[in-house]
């Protein structure tokens, strides 16, 4: 039986979801934007669920933002876009969480042919395994290609907690390790500087108001959630749970769609 309190939560988080995602549209969608990915599979069979794209529809999705004139971010810039939304309209960002080894072999290679900057949030333990989900079974990013990607000076580096866990279930001591460690880790691993925490799961339901109050106590320059929304809608969600849009097969079809009507 699900208690009160997380029927509370569930629907506070599906009232915010909402608000965000109106906002969104009334505020334009060319308001500067961080999109979140997941795994990139090779045809439509092996979309194992919303979190996954095809690479197909991944190549499309950076050719029709770039083809309708928006910019993309490297790290400094997306550090004033989150200070000063309203200045960097039509900017945008790719990240990736946790991340899957199809990161590298099918979404690596388009952000390099378009140089265009991306960011990994990795989760360290992940790093050499197999999805635990038995419907995707995808491996993880291997120690081998996460080195090869950080070298590259279009690669941002992003820390997603020591373990993929719902932060709400720690205490602040465990989730302040868990941000701090997997940050110092990634930073000696691969010396590069880790700015950006996204929260694994990433909703209200997973994430505490106390959570993100401890990762504006950490060292970090802000925080990412899961949930659709702009970088404008940050007087709303604060900086340490900023919103990103997923974007799937689905997504990515219906701005194609839109694309052709306004040709």
């Amino acid at each position: 039986m699900i208690s009160p309190k997380l029927r509370l939560i569930r629907e506070h988080n599906r009232v915010y979801r909402y608000l965000l995602k109106w906002l969104w549209r009334v505020q334009g969608k060319d308001s500067p934007r961080v999109y979140m990915f997941h795994g990139v599979v090779d045809s439509p069979e092996h979309v194992f669920s919303q979190f996954a794209i095809t690479r197909n529809s991944f190549e499309r999705f950076i050719e029709y933002e770039l083809s309708r004139g928006q910019i993309p971010m490297d790290a400094d810039i997306l550090k004033k876009a989150v200070d000063y939304p309203s200045a960097y309209n039509n900017h945008f960002i790719v990240t990736f969480d946790d991340i899957y080894d199809s990161v590298y072999t099918n979404a690596y290679p388009i952000l390099k042919a378009h140089n265009v900057p991306f960011i990994i949030f990795v989760t360290p333990s992940l790093i050499d395994t197999i999805d635990a989900n038995p419907k995707s079974n995808n491996p993880m990013i291997t120690s081998e290609h996460l080195h090869e990607m950080t070298s590259d000076p279009l690669c941002i580096l992003g820390a997603h907690a020591t373990h993929h866990v719902v932060f709400r279930t720690l205490n602040e001591t465990q989730a302040r390790n868990s941000m701090m460690e997997s940050k110092q880790w990634l930073e000696n691993t691969f010396g590069k500087k880790v700015d950006f925490f996204a929260f694994p799961f990433g909703r209200q339901v997973e994430v505490s108001n106390a959570n993100i109050r401890t990762l504006s106590q950490c060292d970090f320059c802000c925080g990412f959630s899961a949930l659709d929304g702009s970088l404008r809608q940050k007087w709303m969600s604060g900086r340490w749970f900023l919103p990103r849009i997923l974007v799937d097969d689905e997504y990515v079809a219906k701005a194609w769609t839109n694309k052709g009507n306004r040709a």
